[in-house]
């Protein structure tokens, strides 16, 4: 039986009800690991954080990650915080954070091509997707660990989540050499987390392709698995085409043998077969589990195609 687990994007915690019906249906699904993102955009999804509290979360003092936590012990669902990275701000309009305390805006020598900032968008091209932190730069790289280590020091979460650990592409690097930054990042997270939570459970979502992830993106991850900075990785296969996945996962598992590797999936709506196929695939490929982005109650179809084709021996 293969592991399975969803990611859950932070736009689906932001009530008490919502959390409530996130743990029910984790249950109903036997999806025993939850991913849930609690940093999307430099902000906080929990409470009393190091950065601002989060614009979509009401004045309330509803602490998402506090209750996914307690929620998720009382019903016995894992909950792992899930932190990007390097990306730290976008808006669908342009609009710049609110608040003046968020980095963007207090910190703004700490971005990539900080200049565009006004423009939110710092070169035009059409692989941009917000704004990222300069890895480079050290206060960036020590808030950015101030904040993980505040959250797993504050909630007893299973583990903590890399999302967008990486460059937006390569070209936004000084040098190709610039890789060292981010594994700079993955080795005192590494360090940082597991002092203040031992046994914490370190998992990344990844580029799938070794070679890609590499040369587009400054990704190292196979030496973070080979040095044991990661315990799991989650290659995002992202493909309609379940033999791509098939080859990707499996070039994914070849690449860290020994690394716990659980194949990231699609949910594509209204896909049941692709979803049950997709999750052979990836039992195939020699992972241990698999993990489906995202929950969504619209997709339900899906993801419970996805869960039970998991449970198959």
């Amino acid at each position: 039986m293969l592991r399975k687990a969803l990611w859950v994007v932070r736009d689906r915690i932001t009530s008490r009800e919502a959390v409530d019906d996130l743990l029910a249906d984790s249950v109903g699904w036997n999806a025993r690991d939850l991913v849930v993102q609690v940093r999307g955009r430099g902000d906080a999804y929990y409470a009393d954080g190091l950065e601002p509290r989060a614009e979509a979360l009401a004045p309330d003092g509803f602490d998402p990650l506090a209750a996914l936590v307690r929620g998720g012990a009382a019903v016995g669902v894992r909950i792992h915080a899930w932190g990007n990275v390097s990306f730290v701000w976008s808006s669908a309009d342009g609009a710049l954070p609110r608040s003046e305390r968020h980095l963007v805006r207090a910190h703004p020598d700490w971005l990539l091509r900080p200049d565009g900032v006004r423009y939110l968008d710092p070169v035009g091209g059409s692989d941009w997707e917000g704004i990222y932190i300069d890895p480079t730069v050290e206060a960036a790289r020590a808030h950015t660990l101030a904040v993980f280590a505040d959250i797993v020091t504050r909630y007893p979460v299973t583990g903590f989540h890399y999302d967008y650990v990486r460059y937006p592409q390569s070209t936004y690097a000084r040098s190709l050499e610039d890789h060292a930054a981010i594994t700079t990042i993955v080795r005192d997270a590494a360090s940082a987390l597991r002092r203040a939570r031992p046994g914490i459970v370190l998992s990344a979502a990844v580029f799938p392709d070794p070679t890609v992830a590499r040369d587009r993106v400054l990704q190292r991850w196979p030496e973070w698995a080979a040095e044991g900075l990661i315990d799991l990785i989650c290659p995002m296969a992202y493909r309609e085409d379940t033999a791509e996945v098939g080859r990707l996962l499996a070039r994914a598992r070849a690449a860290a043998a020994a690394t716990e590797l659980w194949g990231g999936l699609m949910a594509y709506a209204g896909r049941r077969e692709l979803a049950r196929d997709q999750v052979r695939a990836a039992r195939d490929a020699g992972c241990e589990g698999v993990i489906l982005f995202a929950y969504d109650p619209a997709k339900r179809d899906v993801i419970d195609a996805f869960a039970a084709e998991a449970e198959r021996e």
